[in-house]
């Protein structure tokens, strides 16, 4: 009877053993599963930084957030011949800039801008996308370059020829964007929407 009963207890403890054993690995996946759930989708409106790009593209190229609402920063309007000739704007998540839209009027008649900018992104795998005079996109960004012809542009700079003053590059830049062509085709679309948009706000009769 004795040693039936410590067979018992043995088997008992055997099988208590057994459940701590696995019910150890599924509290730390639990675990896991919480600090994961503490991240979700950033929130953006339909329209974002100047109304220049759809939200729910913009969303696709953010890393997920502790804080669901996400910042936008920079300048109220994109004019690059007014009293600045650069404009920018900013996506902050938790704090972070992770998605930036910038433009900038060039002194450079373009071929400045593709032998040294658009070579010098050769790294990131840049590819040509049909989008203004030149542009290419690349893992994590796109840049454009375009010809702005428009009558009334201001007075250039004496060392500067007029035709140096009409070109316009814009830029666009999401340094948490995953490596995948979808990110790459995203990228691409906006940047053919923010070269029709530059065009259309900066008066571009081309």
């Amino acid at each position: 009877m004795g040693r039936s009963g410590g067979g018992r207890g043995s088997r008992t403890a055997t099988i208590l053993l057994a459940v701590v054993l696995i019910a150890v690995p599924a509290l730390g996946g639990c675990s896991g599963s919480s600090k994961e759930d503490e991240h979700v989708i950033p929130a953006l409106p339909p329209k974002v930084c100047w109304r220049a790009f759809d939200g729910a593209s913009v969303v696709s190229l953010l890393p997920k957030a502790k804080d669901p609402n996400a910042e936008v920063k920079g300048d109220p309007v994109f004019d690059l011949y007014g009293r600045f000739k650069s404009a920018g704007c900013q996506i902050h998540i938790d704090g972070e800039s992770r998605f930036t839209a910038w433009g900038d009027r060039s002194w450079s008649d373009g071929r400045d801008l593709e032998t040294h900018v658009l070579n010098s992104l050769t790294r990131l795998g840049p590819m040509p996308i049909e989008a203004g005079d030149k542009a290419i996109v690349y893992r994590g960004g796109a840049r454009a370059y375009f010809r702005c012809e428009r009558p009334d542009l201001p007075p250039s700079p004496r060392n500067v020829s007029s035709t140096e003053v009409k070109i316009v590059e814009l830029g666009l830049s999401a340094n948490s964007a995953p490596s995948t062509q979808h990110a790459k085709d995203v990228l691409t679309t906006l940047m053919k929407q923010y070269v029709q948009f530059a065009k259309r706000e900066l008066k571009c009769r081309n």
